[in-house]
């Protein structure tokens, strides 16, 4: 999966399409991701941190629908100093993926990134070392070890404890080489497979082997109220430390 000593060219994708039932609920339908945090929109975090990253080549972002022009507003806002593109997702995840990597293929990267917006706590740290990463192995994701016992249940009684060392709760960023990925999607469009949950696993179901970035705790996923309580703790602790 080497790609060699020169330089790789590496783009990304910002998920900001997702349903967020549990939030919507709260939220009488708002996306989770146009949600206030530091008086930024939720996904504007990411976007800041992936902006800013010299390695990057292109930054997609990638939209639920009738949302394109708030997202884009919301974008402009920032002044960050450089081109984004755009794209509307789809109802699913495997649709927005695919959507992003159809709008790179004219001109496709090495590499791609592809991060939830979703985590608004994605650091410079966490980029770096997927890119290392997936230059090794050709997929790898960020993800933390798990602290908890797990017990496997037969429905009504727990009837076996899991083995939690080698465990891991997974994150993102997840990286892949583009064309590997692109297939594998490719493949899915013709032979859907039921309870593919991210694009690890429609490579990990084709043999492949993805390497891993540990990520850290405060890199949460903002699905319910509770996580956007969580999430303005921290980020006001992140701003004490600063």
């Amino acid at each position: 999966m080497d790609k060699g000593v020169s330089k790789p060219v590496v783009d990304a994708l910002l998920l900001a399409a997702g349903s967020g039932q549990r939030m919507s609920e709260a939220t009488g339908g708002r996306n989770k991701v146009l949600l206030e945090l530091g008086g930024a929109p939720l996904f504007i975090h990411s976007l800041r941190k992936l902006a800013h990253f010299p390695s990057l080549r292109k930054i997609v972002v990638v939209y639920r629908s009738g949302e394109g022009e708030i997202i884009r507003t919301c974008v402009e806002k920032e002044s960050l100093g450089r081109e984004f593109e755009f794209v509307e997702g789809g109802r699913e995840r495997f649709e927005s993926v695919d959507r992003g990597l159809n709008l790179l293929s004219g001109d496709s990267p090495d590499y791609v990134l592809i991060h939830d917006s979703a985590r608004p706590f994605l650091t410079d740290s966490m980029i770096a070392a997927s890119i290392r990463e997936v230059q090794k192995h050709g997929a790898c994701t960020v993800a933390t070890p798990l602290s908890d016992t797990l017990k496997r249940s037969d429905g009504e009684m727990l009837v076996e404890t899991l083995p939690r060392e080698s465990l891991y709760r997974i994150q993102t960023p997840q990286t892949f080489d583009f064309k590997l990925l692109l297939a594998a999607h490719e493949e899915f469009r013709r032979n859907p497979t039921p309870g593919i949950t991210d694009d690890c696993m429609l490579l990990e179901q084709k043999g492949y082997r993805i390497g891993l970035v540990l990520g850290d705790e405060t890199n949460i996923k903002v699905t319910t109220p509770f996580d956007l309580k969580l999430a303005e703790l921290i980020y006001r602790e992140t701003l004490e430390d600063k």
